[in-house]
């Protein structure tokens, strides 16, 4: 088994280097919260912001990162169901199955959290020394990163790996053999599981909970300790739920928008599921790009205490990290849903589509997705900044510069065609027969 899990990963190089580089730099972000938190715990004085910030941020940080992870290790054993099901066909149990899917993803993982604890490190570092600059921890105060910094970082990262395989493992065991001998068919919204559908809506309840307590809450630091949560739970609700929510784009079929346009409709619908796993990420970048940087401005505005001004440059820059890893997630995840779709594009050359065709099928795709992304991430921006804006200000709506959601929006759809269309040209190249007869 173990042979044959470290073959598959050298035969699919692509897919697991995804996979270990979303490890990485979640590890990294991990860590150095991980690391602050280990350095306030063993400090006796100055510690106050140093188990602060993590302990307000770390929370919501760590479903980002399980989420991301989660996220990236099921697509990729979602792109090898059809090579899993020739598998069964020669006999293998559901069990060896399981095993298969948990050891490659083990393959992946493992290196890709050993590379991330050092960055992690450095991160942590460059954090503390915006707080001592801040002047809100002593310029005495050194780093620690020992064995609870590395089990925090690595442990979790590893725990949201091995918890994605085995969830992935039992869907792609349950495949009926006799499926290897077809494209896999596409999975519809309608097929969502319950667990899904359920905690997509328990998330959302959560999340709308955090926002309504953070409006009886008393104006101080612990604001964010509910407003941040909220609209994190709120994006990874309706992440969970973006099959269900793609399913009206198939109404485009039937309008006067042209051929291309219409079968990108058509794709994205009948692929529902193939489709929210490029729409989660996207949600969740422009939900919590809007909602922290919009949370943060708010508090700029209001400029109570010198502490809130001389946390904002502290504020930013984790606010940054948490988005780049974000960013990180969105490329990779449009990376390899675009890579997998080579025998696609090889049928659509087949039947006469041109490479321009091809491509704009691609970009009008990733233009939809982006779309339902932004205004879904919207939402889940409003549950931390209106509540947040209420207590702060009195007004709803949030301070800040309108700049800064236009660059977050046309951020989500820059990323998505930069993404998506360079990988589709570089699979275009392929010669149609013989990406039509690939695996």
């Amino acid at each position: 088994m173990a042979r044959l899990a470290v073959r598959t990963a050298r035969a699919h190089p692509g897919s697991y280097v995804v996979s270990a580089l979303v490890m990485t730099a979640g590890t990294a972000l991990l860590t150095a919260f991980a690391s602050l938190l280990e350095t306030g715990l063993s400090t006796g004085r100055d510690s106050g912001f140093l188990i602060m910030l993590p302990a307000i941020l770390g929370g919501w940080t760590v479903a980002i990162v399980a989420f991301g992870v989660v996220s990236t290790v099921s697509l990729t054993v979602q792109h090898r169901e059809r090579e899993l099901a020739l598998l069964r066909l020669i006999a293998a149990t559901p069990r060896q199955i399981r095993r298969i899917v948990m050891l490659e993803t083990l393959v992946a993982a493992v290196p890709g959290v050993v590379a991330g604890l050092l960055p992690g490190v450095a991160l942590g570092a460059i954090v503390l020394g915006r707080l001592v600059d801040a002047g809100l921890v002593g310029a005495t105060v050194e780093l620690r990163a020992g064995w609870l910094c590395a089990a925090i970082g690595a442990g979790t990262s590893l725990l949201a790996a091995v918890a994605a395989a085995a969830i992935s493992s039992r869907r792609a065991a349950s495949v009926p053999p006799a499926r290897a001998l077809m494209e896999a068919a596409p999975s519809p919204a309608r097929n969502l599981s319950r667990a899904r559908v359920a905690g997509g809506f328990g998330l959302l309840a959560l999340g709308m909970s955090l926002a309504t307590a953070t409006l009886f809450m008393a104006d101080g630091p612990l604001l964010s300790s509910t407003a941040g949560p909220a609209g994190v739970a709120v994006a990874v609700g309706l992440a969970l739920l973006g099959p269900i929510v793609i399913r009206p784009i198939g109404r485009l079929t039937q309008a006067g928008v042209g051929a291309t346009a219409r079968l990108a409709a058509r794709n994205l619908h009948a692929g529902a599921r193939q489709s929210g796993s490029v729409l989660s990420p996207l949600i969740l970048l422009v939900g919590i790009a809007a909602g922290t940087l919009y949370m943060q401005s708010t508090e700029d505005s209001t400029r109570q205490t010198t502490e809130s001004t001389q946390l904002a440059p502290v504020n930013y820059l984790v606010v940054t990290m948490i988005i780049g890893f974000t960013a990180i997630v969105v490329i990779n995840t449009l990376v390899a849903t675009t890579r997998a779709r080579r025998r696609e594009f090889g049928l659509l050359r087949l039947t006469a589509a041109t490479r321009g065709q091809v491509l704009g099928l691609v970009a009008i795709e990733a233009v939809l997705t982006s779309g339902i992304a932004v205004v879904l991430g919207t939402v889940a921006a409003a549950a931390t900044t209106v509540p947040y804006s209420l207590v702060k200000t009195g007004s709803p709506i949030a301070s800040g510069p309108p700049w800064m959601y236009v660059a977050i929006a046309g951020g989500a759809f820059l990323l998505a065609l930069l993404a998506a269309l360079p990988t589709a040209m570089g699979a275009l190249r392929v010669r149609p027969i013989v990406a039509a007869t690939a695996m």
